[in-house]
């Protein structure tokens, strides 16, 4: 037996674990391996025990882990190393260009609708839209042409050819139905034959007009249900069925404001700027009165009276810009409190008509929208002669069905269009007439041929995509509104993760049997094309009365697929984006996602900033209207939509103003639209790299983001079409969407490069929904990130090994040499309870079951053996033309059995910590031990002295980075307070740094050269001309 030093921690305690201990045998064939026995020795193996990941790193050699730490940090840096030269590649500022068929083929549209001759950084609308806008003449008979209206076109054609397809066999009968009323719409010959007959067959049913015969004097209210209840015309008031603001998940009946033909109020209360709209209306009133059988003046006397009728609703009609706080205007009530408020209507009586088969009784509630509105109707109807109330609810009768005569009311309408809307030459054909029709009347049978034939199903995954990720970015945003409390941000999120959305179609249009079932009981005939609207009229009634008692369908639309629009719906929390706006140049799968986040992808985020702008931030994420946001945030919410109403209302069109206030929700959607989808659109390149460039435009992606936005808007529209627009429209007019939005955004600026005080960046920015600027900044890169995490967490593990072999080292220090005799004994009792600390004890180890034998000295044996396996090698070496000699370790295995220490004095230790057996002596052991936590030390103090400088790199950028942003916010400032765009000496895009280059060949001294190799195009900031060359501004 070998005579050993062991450190023991506490004595009088057992060791059942044995860490290290050594023995070097001479070398040897390699043992058996997982350490077990020889058939004809008595080795046995060494089994750990199960223990911590510290641990078993505490149990290797110092070797074993310094190379495991430099392997692993030779592991992060080679991925680190491989993640970002990956990342260069992708993004080579070469950009190389995409040369597909569909990339040329949309930048040569994109070339087309551009004006490369104005300055974007002047008027992007002009920019991005001037030529299309010389290539699109207004089209005759249209008051408007824009990018919808083409792609409008584009459905209608194919509708037109899937309806009159020779063997069109349809297995569904709403198909079927669709058919057969668009065909009934095509029989001009049958039309022309049946004239005004089926309109004034109708009105003798219902009671007579006193502009075309006699009529029954006491029938106001029977007038009043046939007229708004059976044939869904709106005198006075609109009735209908719908979820309940404040209720969501059920449905009640609500009542709004109605009853006037003209656009809006405005048309009759403006009488000096509207005096020839009036006098055309007027006209038309006449005219239809007398196709129907009246006498030219005795009409006209009576339609003046109407007209003035209209008038006197007109001044009682709560204008749009009043009616944005839902919260005002909704009034629950039963019909008993409605009849008190309204009484010139016999309320049960006229519900009860209007939703038959159903019974209603005296508490029934009901949502009236404008209670003051509705008290003003009834005192107007009791102070109304009963000849001008018949006259007047007969005019919304005829007005309603007269496009569904002959060619003589058509030709009428069309007089009064061109006044309105500043038409010419009416040329529509009338298979657009009847497609529209049909769409309005069996819009999702027709939907259902039109995605059949049209729809690629993959779309409506990828706009999933899309909208998760513009989602994703939207609340991100929401955590960087400094102005919002934590209560109300966490509220939001949570309305923005519930936000349902739907994509392309509702699944029940291709199932035939659901399809038929929604228009079950509407009969359509091929030979009366009036018989079948009314038929219309009176199936949609029933249909509404049949949703009273049942809960809102989430699924249910409100759009039919073929629809070149989407919609929020606030009481469903949805919104809804139709098959029909899924293509050029919203979204094409070909075209570069620039493109398709620029185009399709601001229209989610528009629709989706839509649940937090002015009206829908009112309702929960349920649906449900209530104030549900913090007092401080809300107030903070209205001061900065003030700054967007002020912005918009200095706008004009033809010396018109924008209603700042009656567009707000718009605006808001369309400023919070934007920069969701720019920030998501730059998600996905982080994600997935730069695109290739589009050829031949000269544009980066980012610019080609708001080019794609700014096309997307490109329109022509007549001076009347304008006026009516800003006086109904809750949308800006399409060059201020474009305008207004994009010069409340830095990314824009940013991108192109707009000095301040430029048309484009006029120094303020409307900002509602949007964070601070710099806040969207990434703080730190995924490399930086990885760096700084690795870093501390190693640091923190070898500072931890360090801190325990300290700990090691210091008690075996402090240790005393004891000799394990009779005097053991004693000197454990006098310790302090009874337990001494660690001790370095000389003694004898016994093995405790059969001893290890070595294979190449007999009878030695021991309890601990090393196997070592070496090559000797004899290498040529041709630089000094001899031969060398080298060894190396091939194979080393350590084997050991439990053993005991054994002396004349107590018996041995059966329990205790770590301890330490060796060949050498005390001094052996704590020159090793020193050695171990003096690396770990190093290694510790090294990682974390390399985190701390990622750290301070990241700090020290964003502190670099905020320095010009709070310099060009209080330039700014300056601006808007004194109006001077920038000091003389001042660079005119940063404001920060002075000019330094001479621009040649336009010759401005404007910029710094940090901001010159900054511009994304060599082009001028101030004239927008080419930069031949740039010289240094030499100042004495």
């Amino acid at each position: 037996m070998a005579r050993m030093n062991v450190a023991l921690q506490e004595l009088g305690h057992a060791m059942p674990n044995y860490k290290r201990a050594t023995l070097q045998d001479e070398e040897g064939p390699e043992p058996a391996g997982d350490g077990s026995a020889s058939p004809d020795s008595v080795e046995v193996g060494f089994r750990k025990g199960p223990g911590t990941l510290l641990n078993r790193l505490a149990s290797r050699s110092q070797l074993e882990l310094v190379l495991c730490a430099v392997a692993v940090s030779l592991a992060l840096l080679l991925s680190v190393a491989v993640v970002t030269l990956a990342i260069q590649y992708r993004r080579d500022p070469s950009h190389s260009t995409c040369l597909t068929d569909a990339c040329v083929r949309v930048a040569s549209k994109i070339l087309e609708a551009l004006d490369t001759e104005m300055d974007p950084c002047q008027d992007f609308y002009q920019y991005s839209c001037g030529g299309w806008i010389k290539r699109n003449p207004l089209p005759n008979g249209r008051s408007k042409w824009s990018t919808f209206n083409s792609i409008w076109d584009q459905n209608q054609a194919i509708m037109k050819h899937l309806l009159e397809n020779a063997t069109f066999n349809s297995s569904s009968e709403a198909e079927r139905k669709t058919q057969r009323y668009y065909l009934s719409c095509l029989k001009e010959q049958r039309i022309e034959e049946l004239g005004s007959q089926p309109l004034m067959e109708l009105i003798d049913k219902i009671g007579g007009w006193n502009i075309t015969g006699s009529w029954n004097q006491t029938s106001f209210m029977e007038v009043l249900k046939s007229v708004s209840g059976t044939y869904r015309a709106t005198p006075f008031f609109t009735v209908y069925v719908g979820a309940d603001s404040k209720s969501s998940n059920s449905n009640i009946i609500q009542v709004d404001q109605s009853g006037l033909f003209l656009p809006s109020r405005d048309y009759y209360l403006n009488k000096t700027a509207n005096e020839r709209v009036l006098a055309a209306y007027l006209d038309y009133m006449v005219e239809l009165g007398t196709l129907l059988g009246g006498t030219p003046e005795p009409t006209r006397l009576q339609m003046q009276q109407v007209l003035d009728f209209e008038t006197q609703l007109a001044n009682i009609t709560v204008p749009q810009a009043e009616r944005r706080d839902d919260e005002k205007i909704y009034h629950k009530m039963s019909i008993a409190e409605l009849q008190l408020l309204a009484p010139a209507i016999d309320w049960l009586d006229y519900l009860s008509y209007a939703l038959a088969p159903l019974e209603l009784a005296d508490t029934e509630p009901v949502v009236v929208y404008g209670d003051t509105y509705l008290q003003q109707v009834s005192d107007l109807i009791n102070d109304t002669d009963r000849s001008i109330l018949n006259n007047y609810l007969i005019w919304n009768l005829v007005q309603k069905t007269a496009s569904s005569l002959d060619q003589r009311f058509e030709t009428a309408q069309e007089r009064l269009l061109e006044t309105l809307y500043g038409t010419r030459k009416s040329c529509t054909p009338r298979w657009q007439t009847c497609i529209s029709n049909t769409d309005d009347t069996l819009g999702f049978a027709l939907g259902s041929l039109f995605v059949k034939a049209t729809f690629d199903r993959d779309s409506k995954a990828i706009a999933e995509e899309m909208i998760s990720e513009i989602r994703a970015a939207f609340e991100v945003s929401l955590d960087q509104l400094d102005w919002m409390d934590e209560k109300t941000r966490q509220a939001a999120k949570e309305k923005a993760d519930a936000i349902y959305d739907m994509i392309g179609f509702p699944d029940f249009i291709l199932d035939n049997k659901e399809l038929d079932d929604v228009y079950d009981g509407y009969e359509v005939s091929e030979d009366s094309f009036f018989q079948n609207m009314l038929n219309f009229y009176n199936f949609s009634a029933k249909v509404m009365a049949d949703q009273l008692r049942k809960p809102p369908n989430r699924d249910q639309w409100s759009m039919t697929p073929q629809t070149v629009n989407a919609y929020y719906l606030p009481t469903k929390n949805g919104i809804v984006f139709p098959a029909g706006i899924l293509q050029a140049p919203f979204y094409a799968r070909n075209h570069p996602k620039a493109l398709n986040f620029g185009g399709i992808g601001v229209v989610m985020g528009h629709e989706l900033t839509h649940a937090f702008d002015d009206q829908g931030r009112e309702y929960d994420k349920e649906g449900n209207l209530r104030p549900w946001w913090q007092n401080s945030s809300l107030e903070a919410f209205k001061n900065r939509t003030a700054c967007m109403t002020e912005q918009y209302g200095r706008y004009t069109v033809h010396s018109e103003k924008v209603n700042g206030r009656q567009t707000l929700g718009e605006n808001i959607a369309d400023n919070g639209g934007l920069k969701a989808a720019y920030n998501a659109y730059k998600s996905w390149l982080q994600k997935n790299g730069e695109e290739k460039r589009l050829p031949a435009l000269g544009l980066t992606n980012h610019q080609l983001f708001f080019v794609g936005f700014a096309q997307v808007w490109c329109s022509v529209r007549t001076p009347e079409s304008s006026h009516e627009g800003l006086v109904t429209d809750p949308h800006s007019p399409d060059k201020y969407r474009v305008i207004g939005t994009l010069s409340n955004s830095r990314d824009f600026v940013e991108h192109f490069g707009c000095p301040l005080g430029s048309p484009m960046n006029p120094g303020k920015h409307c900002e509602a929904l949007l964070p601070k600027p710099g806040t969207m900044d990434k703080p730190i890169t995924p490399g930086e990130l990885l760096c700084l995490g690795s870093s501390l967490a190693f640091s923190g593990l070898f500072y931890y090994l360090y801190r325990r072999k300290a700990k090691v080292v210091a008690r075996i220090q402090e240790a005393p040499k004891l000799q394990v005799d009779d005097n053991l004994p004693a000197l454990v009792s006098a310790a302090e309870g009874r337990c001494l600390p660690y001790v370095a004890l000389e003694g004898i180890v016994l093995p405790a079951q059969a001893a290890l034998t070595s294979h190449y000295h007999e009878g030695l044996q021991g309890v601990i053996q090393k196997l070592l396996l070496r090559e000797h090698r004899l290498i040529w070496n041709s630089l000094v033309r001899s031969w060398s000699e080298s060894e190396r370790v091939l194979s080393e295995q350590i084997y050991t059995v439990p053993f005991v220490l054994a002396s004349p004095g107590p018996e041995a230790v059966t329990q205790g910590d770590e301890f330490f057996l060796c060949l050498g002596d005390w001094q052996t052991v704590l020159s090793e031990l020193e050695s171990s936590s003096a690396l770990w030390k190093g290694a510790a103090l090294l990682l974390a002295a390399a985190g701390l400088a990622v750290l301070l790199h990241v700090l020290c950028r964003a502190y670099r980075r905020s320095r010009p942003r709070r310099h060009q916010e209080d330039k700014e400032l300056d601006v808007e307070e004194a109006g001077d765009p920038a000091s003389e000496d001042s660079c005119v895009i940063c404001l920060s740094r002075p000019r330094e280059c001479v621009l040649l060949g336009c010759g401005h001294i404007c910029c710094c050269f940090r901001c010159f190799q900054a511009l994304p195009t060599r082009v001028c900031p101030i004239c927008r001309g080419p930069i031949e060359r740039v010289v240094p501004l030499y100042q004495v």
